[in-house]
C-alpha cells in the first residue's frame, strides 16, 4: 500500500479534521475551542494566498495533511519574514498509521512545492509537548529559533519556533 498525496479539496473538511484532532490528542497538544485549530476556508487560506494544502490517502482514507501559507500568528511574530518565507503547518499523519513513513512523504511533497513556489525559507511552530516533531523537523534540516508561550485552558503552554533555509534541503 502506498500514500498517494494530492491537494486538499473541500469535500476533505471532516476527515481532515479527525486526522488533525486524532494527531494532537495522541501528542497531548489538543486543546478544545483553541483558536489556532480551526482553519477557515483551506482552500482560501492556503492555495488561493500562495500556500499549499495536502492530504494523504491510503486505499481512498484520508490519514496526513500538511500544508503551508504566508506566515501568520507566533510564526510571523517570532521569524523574519520575507515574501520568500513560507509557514509550514498541519503537519499530521493519524495515530493509526504512524511509523511507516508518510510523514516524511507528506513532508518531502510539501517543502517541494514550497521551493517550487519560490519559497527560500520555511518557518513552523510546535508546542513543546510535541518532542517526536522536534526531533523530525530537526532531522528535516530545522534549527529551533524562538521559544515562547500562550496561555491555554488557564495554563502556560511553550510553542517553540523551528526555521530552515531550503538550500539546506535534504537529498
Amino acid at each position: 500500500m502506498s500514500l498517494r498525496i494530492r491537494r486538499y479539496e473541500p469535500g476533505d473538511r471532516d476527515a481532515a479534521d479527525a486526522v488533525i484532532e486524532a494527531a494532537l490528542r495522541h501528542a497531548n497538544a489538543y486543546f478544545e475551542d483553541a483558536p489556532a485549530l480551526v482553519d477557515g476556508d483551506r482552500i482560501a487560506e492556503y492555495v488561493e494566498s500562495g500556500g499549499e494544502f495536502l492530504v494523504g490517502l491510503l486505499d481512498g482514507e484520508l490519514v496526513a495533511t500538511a500544508a503551508f501559507r504566508p506566515p501568520k500568528g507566533v510564526a510571523a511574530d517570532l521569524v523574519t519574514v520575507t515574501e520568500h518565507t513560507a509557514e509550514v503547518k498541519r503537519m499530521h499523519v493519524h495515530p493509526d498509521h504512524h511509523r511507516r513513513g508518510f510523514g516524511q512523504a507528506m513532508y518531502d511533497e510539501l517543502e517541494a512545492r514550497a521551493a517550487d513556489a519560490g519559497h527560500a525559507r520555511l518557518a513552523l511552530s510546535t508546542s513543546a509537548r510535541q518532542e517526536p516533531a522536534h526531533a523530525f523537523y530537526r532531522q528535516n534540516g530545522y534549527e529551533q529559533t524562538a521559544r515562547t508561550s500562550v496561555e491555554i485552558d488557564g495554563g502556560d503552554l511553550g510553542i517553540l519556533v523551528f526555521e530552515k533555509s531550503l538550500s539546506t534541503r535534504r537529498s
